[in-house]
Parts: structure tokens; sequence; C-alpha cells
């Protein structure tokens, strides 16, 4: 692979990953970035370890309260911290099982087209709903059922294309949340979904190669986390006071993009 792949899924999954946006989508669309499924495995562990440093930085602050939450709980005596612990593996498990059969087949179901589609579509979900959703409830007020139900919702993002922050964010606004409440939580939910998927693509890898430590994967691991920190940080400073139209719109023409360079690409 070259440098110019590497920096190049560095920042669509470092992007991607975090903004409503979706990295499977755009890497779908390019199919021959990294070239082999080695190169392209090596580099999804790569970037998913540089990424979950970043949302392990930026919400250290949750993450801590989660951590001591669950020691307050298994003494029986559970505090915020606890319940947010609880709504994440409430949210996460859905996913984690529906992942486990419908991964495979829905990603071998969705090829560039479609997924050039599905990112159009995307943005265009998103901005209805950010538009249709009030802002009156936080993740203080969020349930067990509610925080599954969401974990369903997120479970859309296996088929590439989907992206999973939009689909969570878009569902968290019709149900009323504040935008930064909304992304908070969904981010949140993709600590444990980022670090089983970077696991087990280790795992699957290391079946039928020797897993080297490269500078090339370096390089995509910092710059990810770099690129998904920044993003994380400008996402929740902008939403404070602003709606999330310019990040549909940012996906809606990336997903025109994507369609007229397929198109383009089938006519040369």
């Amino acid at each position: 692979m070259t440098l110019l792949d590497v920096l190049t899924v560095a920042l669509i999954r470092g992007l991607g990953e975090v903004l409503p946006i979706g990295a499977s989508g755009p890497l779908a669309a390019l199919p021959g970035l990294a070239g082999s499924d080695d190169g392209r495995a090596a580099l999804a562990v790569a970037t998913h370890c540089g990424i979950l440093a970043a949302l392990l930085l930026y919400f250290w602050r949750d993450v801590l309260a989660m951590v001591v939450g669950l020691w307050r709980l298994a003494k029986g005596k559970p505090d915020a911290g606890s319940w947010l612990m609880l709504h994440v593996v409430a949210g996460t498990v859905p996913t984690a099982v529906l992942g486990g059969f419908l991964a495979l087949p829905a990603a071998a179901a969705v090829g560039p087209v479609m997924a050039a589609i599905l990112i159009l579509a995307g943005g265009v979900v998103l901005l209805l709903c950010d538009r249709l959703g009030v802002t009156v409830r936080r993740v203080e007020h969020l349930t067990l059922p509610v925080a599954a139900g969401l974990g369903l919702v997120q479970a859309l993002a296996l088929f590439p294309g989907v992206s999973r922050t939009g689909i969570t964010i878009a569902a968290a606004r019709l149900l009323g949340w504040e935008r930064r409440e909304a992304a908070r939580f969904s981010l949140l939910l993709a600590i444990p979904l980022i670090l089983g998927h970077a696991a087990l693509s280790l795992w699957h890898l290391t079946r039928h190669t020797q897993p080297i430590l490269s500078a090339d994967l370096q390089i995509a691991a910092a710059a990810a986390g770099l690129i998904a920190f920044a993003a994380i940080a400008a996402m929740m400073a902008w939403v404070d006071r602003h709606t999330f139209a310019p990040l549909a719109l940012a996906r809606i023409l990336l997903g025109l993009a994507a369609l007229g360079l397929l198109l383009w690409s089938s006519l040369i």
C-alpha cells in the first residue's frame, strides 16, 4: 500500500467513524484503496486503535464515571455513572449480537453504487430528523428500553453507507434529545463497538498472516486518532449552538460525488 492509501483511509475512518457521515460507505465506494484484503484489514485495526484512543481521551470523564459506576453497582450503590454504563451496555448488545450473524451478509449485499446511494439517503434522513426533533431530553432521561432501541437502530450500520453515528443521532433527535446529548451518547456507544471490531479484525488477520506493526500502520493509527479527536471536538462545539445541517449536507454531497465518480469510472 502507498502512503497516500494510508492517509486516505485514516482520513475517511477518522472523520467517518465519529461524524454522522460514516466510513464503511466511502470505503465501499472506493474498493481499490489499500490493495489486498490483508492490507485493508491491517489498516482497519490500526485506524480503529487511533479512533478508540481519541474517544477515550475526549470522553475521559464519562469513561471514568462508568468505571467507578461499575464498582459502585457491584457494591449495590448505583450512581449516575452506573446507569450510564448500563445504558451503553444495553445499546451495544443488540448491535453486537446482530453483527455476529449479519455483518458479512450485510457487507456482501451492498455494492459501491448502493453504498453511495445510502450515503446520500442518510444525509437526507439526518437533515429531516434534526429539523423535526424537539430539544427537551438529555442522557440523564434515558431508560434501558430506549438505549436498547437505539442499539437496534444502529445495527442498520452493518450495511455499508449507513453511518452508525448518523443513524443513532437521527433516532435520538426524533426522540427529542438535545443535539449535544445525541452526539455524546452515540459516540459513547462507539467505544465498545470499535474496540470489539478492532479485536475481531485482529483475530481474523492473525489466523492466516503474521501482523507486523509497520511504519505505515503507526502512521495510520496516529493520523486517524488526531483527525478523530479534532472532528469530535469540532462537532461537539458546533452542535452546542447549531444544527446538524452542515454535516447532513456534507453527507449528501459526498453521496452525490461518489455516484458521480462511479458513473465516470464506468464510462471510461
